[in-house]
């Protein structure tokens, strides 16, 4: 490994001693093994390339397999064999109209008649009388409103004629919105302009990209139909896209872009849970908010009613919405393929949130409601037991106590005439309690992983749990202490972050 850095440093150390001609054809090449290579690229094609040794002149025929991960990928990249992955977009405007419909497109005209706008099929009038809401400028696929010449019009004038990184850049574009003969054209004028400026990098990958597109275009039908599986995924409808993958085998029995279709059936796998985890970072919380507003709404329902719908019930139906809702990426997911993507949320940047418990914090009990205030020993008991087993565990715990606590200030309500915790559910606010069932969900449920706490003092004992009061009579003062009726002893409100 020392001798590797070691050799990569001399080589980059020696670089600039280099002919800038010979230095754009030598490239430093890292095999399976180890080995370090250093050559020219003699030739290349799908499968991998022939290197010819700087060193011996002697040649080597070396497969994309036999390189060391991650460096086919940056080879393919430079010789013109990997492509934009993302379609190109344009601004459009959007309208809302009173049936329900949304139509995206560019605006030709406005007059009294209403909006004359350009879509992908055709210009249309849409009257004003039919418009539901102003139209909104919003960016979109440049495909699916503008036709590849029109792409090409648009885009044209804006790019450098001098530039060959700019014209090479543009021709990817152009391919992506399927303007074939028009990247072509692009691509040649790239490669006149890196070779006039020796700028062999450049036109090594200008050159690959070339052979790669004389493909494409020979062989048109399949790549609109690789093309068309490639857009689909880019949109998220894997339903669609896997349908297409079956068909394009039975369509094209000897394909002649075979490279390509495996590339798109190697990464439909990761690309669909990649975007399953994305919806359910955006929406996981959307759909809670929405369940837990409406059972806040009820100020009847008892506490230990909440906390066993909270535990049992809200997860079930959270899973289910989102099991329908994503049918059309993948309709044989289920519950279980849907927690496991859940759990990767982080790696597509899960958004956090905040919930208290707020002055409903006593209702958890002191135990509960003061957890992490200070640091806590870990239990001996629980070492060696599996997670399923802990959460069994856990559950039982907070079922027990949550039946502990009614009881117990259901006892003190009857002797002191103090407030249950049922009777705190009545007089609170809609936001209370809205803010009480998400701060329950988010700490117990298991759904969201709790990343910090806050303790706020009850505002009515200023965090003693106890207030302190003193009679005065003719036998002279008695200081009194009481539990507080606002925290009941508790001392604080609890809230906690997580995600």
């Amino acid at each position: 490994m020392k001798l590797s850095l070691l050799l990569i440093a001399l080589c980059a150390a020696l670089a600039p001693q280099i002919p800038a001609a010979q230095a754009g054809a030598d490239e430093l090449v890292r095999l399976r093994d180890g080995r370090l290579l250093v050559g020219q690229i003699a030739d290349h094609d799908l499968d991998g390339f022939e290197l010819e040794l700087a060193r011996t002149g002697g040649r080597f025929r070396l497969g994309w397999s036999d390189l060391f991960p991650g460096e086919a990928e940056r080879m393919r990249q430079n010789l013109g064999y990997v492509v934009l992955a993302a379609v190109p977009t344009i601004t459009a405007d959007r309208f809302l109209l009173t049936n329900g419909r949304e139509i995206v497109g560019r605006i030709v005209k406005q007059d009294a008649r209403g909006f004359e706008v350009r879509t992908l099929e055709s210009t249309i009038l849409i009257p004003a009388g039919m418009i539901a809401a102003p139209p909104e400028q919003v960016v979109v696929e440049a495909t699916s409103v503008l036709t590849p010449e029109q792409f090409y019009q648009e885009r044209a004038a804006g790019v450098a004629a001098g530039d060959a990184q700019a014209q090479y850049n543009f021709a990817q574009e152009l391919e992506q919105v399927f303007a074939l003969e028009r990247a072509q054209e692009r691509y040649q004028a790239a490669a006149a302009l890196a070779s006039a400026a020796q700028d062999q990098p450049l036109l090594t990958r200008v050159n690959g990209a070339l052979e790669q597109l004389a493909k494409t275009i020979a062989n048109r039908a399949e790549a609109q139909a690789l093309e068309e599986i490639r857009r689909a995924m880019y949109r998220e409808r894997f339903e669609a896209a896997e349908k297409m993958l079956a068909d394009y085998e039975t369509a094209f029995p000897q394909p002649k872009l075979r490279g390509q279709f495996l590339d798109l059936r190697k990464d439909f796998a990761a690309d669909r849970d990649a975007a399953i985890t994305r919806y359910l970072a955006r929406n996981w919380f959307d759909r809670v908010i929405a369940e837990v507003k409406n059972r806040a709404l009820d100020r009847e329902v008892a506490m230990d009613e909440l906390l066993s719908w909270v535990e049992t019930d809200l997860p079930l139906i959270i899973r289910k919405k989102l099991v329908l809702e994503l049918k059309e990426m993948n309709d044989e997911l289920d519950e279980v393929a849907l927690d496991a993507l859940w759990a990767k949320r982080a790696e597509q940047g899960a958004a956090r949130h905040r919930a208290s418990f707020g002055e409903g914090s006593w209702v958890l009990g002191p135990e509960r409601a003061q957890k992490g205030m200070v640091e806590e020993k870990a239990d001996p008991a629980a070492t060696g037991k599996s997670a399923a087993q802990k959460e069994m565990e856990e559950r039982v715990q907070r079922y027990l106590k949550n039946l502990e606590t009614q009881k117990r200030a259901a006892s003190g309500a009857e002797k002191t005439g103090e407030a249950t915790a049922d009777d705190w559910w009545r007089q609170a606010s809609v936001t209370e309690r809205f803010q009480f069932l998400l701060a329950y969900y988010a700490e117990y449920v298991g759904d969201y992983e709790a990343t910090s706490f806050e303790f706020t003092a009850c505002s009515t004992c200023g965090g003693t749990g106890v207030i302190e009061t003193v009679e005065i009579s003719a036998n002279g003062a008695n200081q009194r202490r009481s539990t507080c009726t606002t925290c009941h002893g508790v001392a604080v409100r609890r809230a906690l972050n997580f995600r």
